[in-house]
């Protein structure tokens, strides 16, 4: 009777132990899809970020390409403007020297 009371109580530890090992099994399945679904979830984050940040980098680069190019245009066309103002201005001194030099050219070989 002893030994079979001992037997019973040892079945009855048995089945608690194999319950929870179960339980444990079923708890670990679940944390494990957790945590694979939370590092899914993290790196398609990251993934988008990263993809968020490149387009605004690049925005900001065509930007500053553009905005470097315009003043470089505006740089080029004001210089080309200086250089038209002084090629104009230069013309009246220009045609007066030339009329002088024929002139004097003229008078040196006495026509």
């Amino acid at each position: 009777a002893e030994v079979d009371d001992r037997n019973a109580k040892l079945l009855k530890t048995l089945s608690e132990a194999t319950d929870m090992l179960s339980k444990a099994d079923e708890i670990q399945v679940e944390y494990t899809e957790q945590i694979r679904e939370a590092r899914e979830k993290a790196s398609a984050e990251v993934k988008a970020y990263r993809e968020k940040t490149e387009k605004a980098i690049a925005v900001q680069v065509a930007s500053a390409t553009a905005e470097r190019d315009a003043k470089a245009a505006e740089v080029r066309k004001k210089l080309e403007a200086d250089i038209e103002a002084k090629k104009a201005a230069a013309e009246a001194e220009i045609e007066k020297r030339k009329a002088a030099f024929v002139k004097d050219t003229l008078a040196g070989v006495g026509l």
